[in-house]
């Protein structure tokens, strides 16, 4: 189970505490602690309240914390109907962030996960693509303001700190400061998002705010080289200041970007989850790196690379209580990361020097700080240090002292729930269901009527699309849509509205390429291929019909492609449509391109085709031969059926003629070189409906040799006849001699002519003759053939 697949209860569960009805906390507690997780978790917390007897019509709703949780979950609310009053102490929302220089990137810590490189957030409302924080905030201020705009039940409080919460009655009392003056609000719910708080402080070392611009690690800051830094801190903050200090003209996406491109295959996720697999929870994750990874990076070169990208110019320790990269405290990426470049600047002979305890104090000194507290190697840290910085978490204590009762009632509520339910612990994904109920609220209330018409179709479209490209951060073939391919192929002619499937990859970059193609045509027309205008010319060599389409951009979740049963798919989907004509053909007395069959003839037809039809569907190896053969003959590549239906007709008659012959000549599906049936005790047939053996007609096909089987039983032409070639006896020839001679006589053939036709309409038994006799002239053909070659 992944955390978006969580039922609306657990949610609400993880959101507060059972002790005190209608108080909520996003994200308070959570393991990914994101701007993009935030949103997720307050879209999933208001459709969670949205589901029935969660919230009356009339009850008014306050959340306090204007950041991406607050106002996420505000908008969220706020589309359900009910009154909904956002506070916050800053003079706007999204204060934080607003002037960060640091890059808001929506899914990079969600590493390994497929898709964590994708620059779109892909939500319903307030959705962004990754920038610096700024901009992001920037045009989410704009789509909330619009959205306050149209929505007269949503209020804005800026300026207003919350001062306590508790209860009052079966309501929620807010004391709020603003503009020096106490207000007193009563509401029937809570929701508290009032953030984290700033770093735990800790003697006189300068606070480093995550998202403010400060001059730490940068040159104005280095009056002289080498700048010495401790970074103390073995989360997310911590190990991306170490990258920052150590990385010349660091940016963090660009230079995931750059490390994952340094593999051009998906072995570094498949190496990394090895790599954690063997570690215990709360283990080292070092040791087992210098196992799985380094070898890897070694082969491909990786530190080397990394080696030409550190800087030399700043004497850098990074600090930790326990293990540096212990498992669950920072994103694997970034952990991954941190180990590659602390592994180059080791072959590089110039090794981070590391330190381990708890800071007790930082005292300002000449010329830096001194740290208390900490070891190097067994002994003291002493020496004084210019730069301090401390990731050591947030001081969430102090954040909720307004409500702090209620925060340590829940504080002991979801630790209690983290122990009984590990799989609350999982980082939040979008479900399709939350994404598609706030999609449609969103056309419904905020936009105009002019414009919902055109955002129903486009909705409608993005539903139907099924996006193929390639992972960045993976380097592997992904699919993203509401369906996915399996699904699709599953019931490929069964769909009941059209499928588009949008190749965001060229033809060579996609196995299965051509498998993708006969689905299409298997579906009759419900599916539609679509290609960018970047690889159309390479697609139409392969699809000439197929139709240009503009750059698709999907927000379902990027899953692995995985196209190995898509020729067993498309085989399934031809047995369906064959067993439709085929019990048709038995109903009605009549197959089309054959007509009439007698009906003593069709009855026993029907028993034979239902065990057929057993074994051909239990055995996937045998339906892909039998099918096979049945749709072309083949020279020398296997052709499978092309999926188109305009073949159907003469293959559904083959199978008739074939189930026909059964009572004359006992047959069954079977494998073989040449053929799909077997008869007598190891004779072959080819039953096939196919027309054409490449761009020619099958009639031309008149040596027993080109066959290559006993007996052969064909819809798709009248024309077709096999002759004895000169040198056999029938001719009069004398035949050769020896096993590099061919022994082949001409077969027994059964076709769609009007002599069988005829036998067909006539009676079973003249129908069992007819068979009867054209085998004995094989056998006795056979015979003559034998009796010579003995002589």
């Amino acid at each position: 189970m992944t955390y978006a697949d969580l039922p609306f209860d657990d949610w609400l569960q993880l959101a507060g505490s059972p002790a005190d009805s209608g108080l909520y906390f996003v994200g308070t507690f959570d393991r990914r602690i994101t701007f993009y997780s935030q949103q997720v978790r307050a879209l999933r917390l208001a459709h969670a309240l949205s589901r029935p007897g969660r919230l009356k019509p009339g009850d008014s709703i306050a959340v306090v914390g204007a950041g991406a949780a607050g106002v996420t979950t505000t908008l969220g609310l706020a589309l359900l109907g009910n009154d909904v009053t956002l506070y916050d102490p800053a003079a706007s929302i999204l204060q934080l962030q607003s002037a960060s220089p640091r890059l808001l990137h929506p899914h990079i810590y969600e590493w390994p996960r497929l898709g964590s490189m994708d620059d779109r957030a892909g939500l319903p409302v307030l959705d962004w693509s990754a920038s610096h924080g700024g901009a992001v905030c920037s045009q989410l201020t704009t789509d909330f303001d619009a959205a306050k705009a149209r929505l007269k039940n949503l209020n804005v409080k800026t300026s207003h700190t919350l001062t306590s919460v508790g209860r009052m009655g079966a309501r929620w009392r807010l004391e709020l400061k603003t503009s020096g003056e106490t207000v007193v609000r009563l509401y029937d719910l809570v929701v508290l998002a009032i953030g984290f708080g700033d770093e735990i402080p800790c003697g006189a070392a300068i606070p480093v705010h995550y998202w403010k611009q400060n001059s730490i690690g940068s040159a104005a800051a280095e009056p002289h080289s080498p700048a010495s830094y401790i970074v103390s801190g073995n989360g997310d903050g911590g190990l991306t200041d170490l990258l920052n200090l150590l990385i010349q003209d660091f940016d963090h996406v660009k230079f995931t970007r750059r490390f994952l491109n340094y593999f051009s295959d998906d072995t570094l996720r498949v190496t990394t989850d090895a790599a954690y697999a063997s570690v215990p929870p709360d283990g080292d994750l070092e040791t087992s790196f210098g196992v799985h990874l380094l070898p890897l990076f070694s082969e491909l070169g990786v530190l080397d690379r990394l080696g030409l990208l550190l800087r030399s110019d700043r004497a850098i320790t990074i600090n930790s209580t326990g293990p540096l990269l212990a498992l669950t405290k920072a994103a694997q990426l970034n952990q991954v990361m941190a180990f590659a470049v602390l592994e180059a600047a080791k072959q590089l002979g110039r090794p981070i020097r590391r330190s381990s305890g708890h800071i007790v104090n930082v005292v300002k000194s000449h010329g830096g700080f001194q740290v208390d507290g900490l070891k190097v190697g067994g002994a003291p840290l002493t020496e004084t240090l210019e730069h301090v910085i401390l990731r050591h978490g947030p001081d969430r204590a102090l954040r909720y002292a307004p409500a702090a009762s209620l925060f340590q009632n829940y504080k002991d509520h979801v630790t209690a729930l983290a122990k009984l339910r590990s799989d609350l612990d999982m980082p939040p994904v979008l479900d399709r269901e939350t994404y598609d109920f706030f999609e449609e609220r969103r056309i419904e209330k905020l936009e105009d009527h002019a414009s919902q018409q055109a955002s129903k179709i486009s909705v409608v479209i993005a539903r139907a699309t099924l996006v193929i490209d390639i992972d960045p951060a993976a380097h592997v073939l992904v699919e993203r849509g509401r369906q996915s391919l399996s699904q699709v192929a599953d019931k490929c002619e069964q769909l009941t509205e059209d499928v588009i499937i949008h190749f965001a990859a060229t033809p060579s970059k996609i196995a299965g390429a051509a498998s993708i193609v006969r689905l299409a045509r298997a579906s009759n027309g419900r599916i539609v291929l679509a290609v960018g205008p970047d690889g159309l010319s390479d697609w139409q060599k392969l699809v000439p019909t197929i139709s240009a389409a503009p750059t698709a951009i999907s927000h379902y979740p990027a899953r692995a492609l995985n196209v190995s049963a898509l020729d067993e798919a498309i085989d399934a989907c031809l047995l369906r449509l064959l067993d439709q004509r085929v019990r048709s053909a038995l109903e009605s007395y009549h197959c089309e391109t054959l007509g009439q069959l007698n009906a003593m003839i069709a009855e026993v037809i029907e028993p034979t085709w239902t065990a057929w039809h057993a074994s051909l569907k239990a055995d996937k190896a045998l339906l892909s031969t039998f099918l096979r053969w049945l749709a072309n003959v083949q020279q020398e590549q296997p052709s499978p059926w092309n999926g188109d239906h305009a073949n159907i007709p003469h293959l559904a008659t083959a199978v008739v003629m074939m189930l026909a012959t059964h009572h004359g000549e006992p047959l069954e599906p079977g494998f073989a070189d040449r053929g799909n049936l077997k008869f007598s005790s190891n004779a072959v047939a080819l039953g096939s409906g196919c027309q054409m053996v490449g761009q020619q007609p099958i009639a031309i096909w008149d040596h027993p040799d080109q066959w290559g089987v006993d007996a052969l039983i064909l819809s798709g032409s009248a024309e077709v006849e096999v002759d004895d070639p000169p040198g056999r006896i029938l001719d009069g020839g004398k035949p050769a001699i020896g096993m590099a001679a061919a022994r082949r006589v001409r077969p027994a053939v059964i076709r769609n002519d009007k002599q069988w036709r005829a036998h067909l309409v006539s009676s079973l038994d003249a129908w069992r003759a007819a068979v009867e006799a054209e085998f004995s002239a094989l056998r006795e053909r056979q015979d003559k053939e034998l009796s010579e070659l003995s002589k």
